[in-house]
């Protein structure tokens, strides 16, 4: 898989005088790309031509530069090459990383050392020391964590969150890292207990801004996404990367309070994500690349879905050759006569230049889902659709969406079901939804109140009424 994913250009929809300047301006980042993907791959006398008719800080389509590309790829003539050539070594990409932060995250403590020595100074570890603490608590890196202390940053210092290392550490459950923490003078006072509380746990309900939902339970220092309430807003599931695989977590509301989550679908193998409750609330569907066997080779992300027992939930059970292809199938979503609407990328079209994913919906007779049908281009594009929520009454559905009206690297749009029943045209929710970053997973509570997002790898809500202004706006 490339470093990154080059976005194309659409050139229908823009009229001549356009076509040319948005051409000129594709052609650049291509370039761009280009060069950065010739850094990863350690052409150093290629990436040497090239930086004649080029900067040596010229950034990527997601704002990282080449020496990003460098320790990411781990091309150390390349490093140096580029470290000759004075580039910027704190340049920051649009996630605000540096090439520090890349190399804690692929725990690359060789390249993190070639860094640090090469910073003028140590102004460095008040502005970054922090994040990348953090970054190598998640790692659960203690190599990199007690070089980042050697080298002076402190180890009760905290994040944006409030969160020291220790807080990070037992928040994860990284019991071996705590320890050593505790070991070398970490201030066990500092941990800070969450006591959650009441309906929507306790959050001061959002107006049309959107907050962050329950920093710090929820929406913490990991990657979280893809979450469901329950009708009565009791039960709470959503989906957390950790170390780039999958998981599924869940907390529930007891005598008032919500209890810590808790994983209900892991795999050391495999990933679980995008949980969604069936109607009547006794199946939780979710995706994953398990194998049919639960034993053998990956295959292919399938939707799945296990039964509420006494005890949990059973063993994860696929959806089905009706829904699921060789191709791969995301996010869940149904309507109130148990429709299911999804995303694929495995159905073959009739405009066989199509490669992306589109958005489907298949009725649900005779407990088994039918074949599933494309939505029409009101919805579906030549660009990618998925990430689907269909309101249960089918007047609005919500989606992601990578298109050149778009404010950042996927954005959330919405289609209104007409008078005559048909889609409308899709719109983007606009920028007091979408971002520079990726907006993705949307869901809507069961009271019709609020909409649930994710945002910069946290979860988001904001009040359902935005829906409503949008609509208004679009007549």
């Amino acid at each position: 898989m490339s470093f990154y994913k080059i976005v194309t250009c659409n050139l229908k929809k823009m009229k001549h005088t356009l076509i040319i300047i948005a051409c000129f301006v594709f052609q650049l980042k291509l370039i761009a790309q280009n060069i950065h993907r010739t850094a990863c791959n350690g052409d150093l006398v290629r990436l040497d031509s090239m930086l004649t008719n080029d900067v040596v800080d010229v950034k990527d389509n997601r704002g990282r530069s080449l020496l990003h590309w460098a320790v990411a790829c781990k091309k150390k003539d390349i490093f140096d090459f580029l470290v000759q050539k004075k580039i910027k070594i704190n340049v920051k990409d649009d996630q605000g990383k540096t090439p520090m932060h890349v190399a804690v995250q692929f725990n690359n403590v060789e390249y993190l050392d070639y860094l640090i020595t090469l910073q003028p100074d140590n102004h460095w570890i008040s502005v970054y020391g922090s994040s990348l603490l953090e970054m190598a608590v998640l790692n659960k890196n203690k190599t990199l964590i007690k070089k980042l202390i050697i080298s002076g940053i402190d180890i009760n210092t905290k994040n944006e969150r409030g969160s020291t290392a220790l807080e990070i550490s037992q928040r994860i459950g990284a019991e071996d890292v705590s320890d050593f923490l505790i070991s070398i003078e970490a201030d066990e006072s500092l941990v800070r207990k969450f006591e959650i509380k009441g309906k929507y746990m306790g959050q001061k309900e959002p107006g049309t801004t959107p907050k962050m939902f329950a920093p710090n339970f929820i929406s913490t220092e990991e990657q979280e996404f893809g979450s469901v309430f329950n009708r009565n807003g009791t039960e709470f599931y959503f989906g957390v990367d950790v170390g780039g695989r999958n998981e599924i977590r869940f907390s529930e509301m007891e005598e008032n309070k919500w209890t810590k989550p808790v994983t209900v679908f892991s795999h050391q193998r495999y990933s679980y994500n995008d949980p969604f409750l069936s109607n009547d609330e006794n199946r939780l569907y979710f995706i994953s690349k398990r194998p049919l066997d639960g034993k053998g080779e990956l295959k292919d992300v399938d939707i799945w879905y296990a039964e509420r027992t006494d005890n949990g939930w059973s063993e994860p059970i696929n959806a089905g050759m009706n829904i699921n292809t060789s191709g791969n199938e995301y996010y869940i979503s149904f309507t109130n006569d148990r429709t299911m609407y999804f995303s694929s990328n495995g159905y073959k079209r009739k405009d066989t230049t199509r490669t992306d994913h589109d958005i489907y919906y298949s009725k649900f007779v005779n407990d088994e889902f039918q074949k599933p049908i494309l939505l029409n281009s009101a919805i579906n594009t030549e660009n990618y659709e998925a990430d689907v929520f269909v309101s249960p009454d089918e007047s609005y559905i919500i989606f992601c969406s990578t298109r050149d009206d778009g404010f950042g690297r996927g954005d959330l749009y919405i289609s209104f079901k007409e008078s005559d029943n048909k889609w409308s045209e899709a719109i983007n929710m606009g920028k007091e939804i979408n971002t520079k970053n990726y907006e993705y997973c949307p869901f809507v509570t069961k009271d019709g109140n609020y909409l649930f997002y994710t945002s910069n790898q946290d979860i988001y809500w904001v009040n359902a009424e935005i829906i409503k202004q949008i609509k208004q706006k679009s007549r």
